[in-house]
């Protein structure tokens, strides 16, 4: 009797632990943008990633990795395989919180900012699973 009273306890414990609210990971805009900057013969590029988590409960293990969609940018990376080969450094935002990610690569040549809009993408992951994807639209001259 008791063992069935204990086992229905945890069936029970586990059902509501799976239908827990989930995080919600999306990303702002505004602030997300890639930037060109060239100061004398040194040109960069950065990826600045606002992310927000709108719901009340905290994400956390969280990594970033960025996907270069055009070829040229990724033929401009003066070390392209930091993309493949960064695990990236694990990170939470809180309920309501946002995180801000940059990260910056140096570039073999200045590049112009027309066409860069829609060439790279973020993705979220936690552990193994997809969480939230974007894709930056706005390209800016530093």
């Amino acid at each position: 009797m008791n063992r069935t009273v204990f086992v229905s306890l945890m069936i029970f414990v586990f059902l509501l632990s799976a239908c827990a609210p989930q995080a919600e990971i999306s990303h702002i805009e505004d602030e997300s943008e890639i930037v060109l900057s060239s100061e004398g013969d040194e040109s960069s590029v950065s990826f600045n990633a606002l992310i927000a988590n709108t719901s009340e409960r905290p994400a956390e293990e969280l990594l970033l990795h960025w996907e270069v969609n055009d070829e040229k940018l990724l033929e401009s990376l003066s070390e392209p395989e930091l993309l493949q080969s960064d695990e990236g450094e694990p990170f939470s935002i809180g309920g309501g919180d946002r995180y801000m990610i940059s990260e910056t690569f140096f570039l073999n040549e200045p590049l112009e900012p027309e066409g860069l809009s829609g060439s790279v993408d973020a993705v979220i992951t936690n552990e193994s699973e997809e969480v939230y994807r974007f894709t930056f639209e706005e390209v800016v001259e530093a």
